[in-house]
């Protein structure tokens, strides 16, 4: 019970994290249209922002400090390349159906869904790190007989930011695109344990496969608003 009753214990800030979770998620609806769109990106940012500055988690677990830069570099990079690839072919196939959308959006309108989604991106990945740092730190304290802690860790912190993440996205499409993309960086984390390789990752795969409507999914407006 240590694991979770301290404010220093990883644990604690998993409790945290998912009651508050759904804190937000419960009261999100009631908020106006521009504070909504923040809500879940402050939630994303501050909660592991606030766990890493009382230590409640490792920097290192989460990817962020003491990172093995050559493994990153060999292996991460090659494997994320990889993923890249493969959403590259994905957005290939997809490219007929959305050069009309693609076509009608204008310059600016552009670049700000380019860095709203880099932007996203990265704070949702941050979250998600925060996750599988926390686990795994969760499961070395309270000492779970678990061969490989790593492993696990990252797919119970799948399995917990999965359903926010889902509830987040506004089309079926978009649920489809944010659970590979889960799959694909929590593979990725496992083998580098690095949050900004993850972050490059997961904002290039989803500017590639939900552009242009990666402002949509922040903004609340329609194509036809816009």
């Amino acid at each position: 019970m240590d694991a979770f009753l301290s404010f220093h214990a990883a644990g604690f800030w998993l409790v945290i994290a998912l009651l508050a979770g759904v804190v937000v998620l419960g009261v999100r609806p009631y908020l106006p249209p521009a504070v909504r769109a923040w809500s879940m990106i402050g939630y994303w940012a501050l909660l592991p922002y606030l766990a890493l500055i009382t230590g409640g988690v490792s920097p290192q677990l989460m990817g962020v400090l003491y990172i093995d830069w050559r493994t990153s570099l060999t292996l991460g990079v090659g494997l994320a390349l990889a993923l890249v690839a493969l959403a590259g072919v994905a957005r290939i196939s997809l490219l007929a159906d959305n050069r009309a959308a693609d076509d009608a959006a204008s310059s600016a309108q552009g670049w700000s869904a380019l860095t709203s989604g880099i932007g996203v991106s990265g704070v949702e990945e941050w979250f998600w790190c925060f996750l599988r740092g926390a686990v795994e730190e969760t499961l070395l304290l309270a000492q779970f007989s678990l061969d490989v802690p790593a492993y696990w860790s990252v797919w119970i912190a799948a399995a917990l930011a999965l359903p926010f993440t889902l509830l987040q996205q506004p089309t079926v499409y978009h649920r489809l695109v944010k659970a590979t993309i889960l799959v694909m960086t929590s593979i990725l984390f496992f083998y580098t344990r690095n949050f900004w390789l993850c972050w490059a990752v997961h904002a290039i795969i989803w500017l590639l496969l939900a552009q242009p409507a990666v402002a949509t999914a922040f903004t609340g407006k329609s194509r036809a608003q816009q």
